[in-house]
């Protein structure tokens, strides 16, 4: 599974709609073309220097087709051992998303069920291994500064793939000039429809460890694997 998909998954819950946030009135803090790389560096020895990440999170989606917006937020956990990462969405449904152990895990709650599917972290793409200290960013992307408006207080790039991807079109990030982590990022679908996550409340020293990636769900909980192949 590479990263599209595993952005995707990890970001699709199904919010209610919601009416537009107004717009914001700082301005961008832009990055001169000689100054990215010092930028993009930045950014990722600050991931390979974190053990472990947790922050709180508001997902704002907007349906090109449908013309409307949902918006979700839950809290987000990353742990470099082992390469775990856990989405878990409070609003409007709960959710959680967790890779460990080389797999994919989504559990409903209001549904009762969980998938699972195999995911190996050597094909995870740098755009989403750069989280745990891995990858490289300009090898996979052209990184350039973003122009939009609505990326604000911060290092705004815009990264388009080198090799062109038809899950998604270019991936934005916005970074804090303070310590060099990422406050928001934004997917932009072939569509056109845009899925923006906002942190905050970012931690570096929290005492989790990979006991935090577990899910335990109800016993009456249905599991749905997609990482075994049936045997013949």
């Amino acid at each position: 599974m590479n990263s599209a998909l595993a952005i995707a998954l990890f970001l699709s819950a199904a919010p209610q709609p919601a009416l537009s946030a107004p717009p914001a009135t700082h301005q961008t803090i832009a990055a001169p073309d000689q100054e990215i790389k010092k930028a993009v560096d930045a950014m990722q020895k600050f991931y390979e220097e974190t053990v472990r990440f947790e922050a709180e999170f508001e997902q704002t989606y907007s349906y090109t087709t449908f013309s409307r917006q949902t918006v979700s937020s839950g809290r987000v956990r990353f742990l470099k051992s082992g390469a775990s990462m856990r989405w878990d969405y409070a609003k409007p449904t709960e959710k959680s998303f967790v890779v460990a152990a080389e797999r994919f895990f989504v559990y409903d709650k209001e549904a009762k069920q969980i998938l699972v599917a195999q995911m190996e972290s050597d094909r995870v793409s740098a755009s989403l291994s750069f989280l745990w200290g891995q990858g490289k960013l300009d090898k996979e992307f052209f990184i350039r500064p973003s122009t939009r408006d609505d990326l604000k207080d911060g290092i705004a790039l815009e990264l388009t793939p080198k090799i062109k991807d038809p899950r998604f079109e270019k991936v934005y990030f916005l970074i804090n000039p303070k310590d060099y982590s990422v406050k928001e990022t934004l997917v932009i679908d072939p569509d056109g429809s845009e899925n923006h996550v906002r942190f905050k409340n970012v931690r570096t020293n929290g005492d989790f460890g990979r006991e935090a990636f577990l899910l335990e769900p109800p016993d009456d909980v249905q599991v749905v694997r997609f990482d075994e192949m049936p045997t013949k």
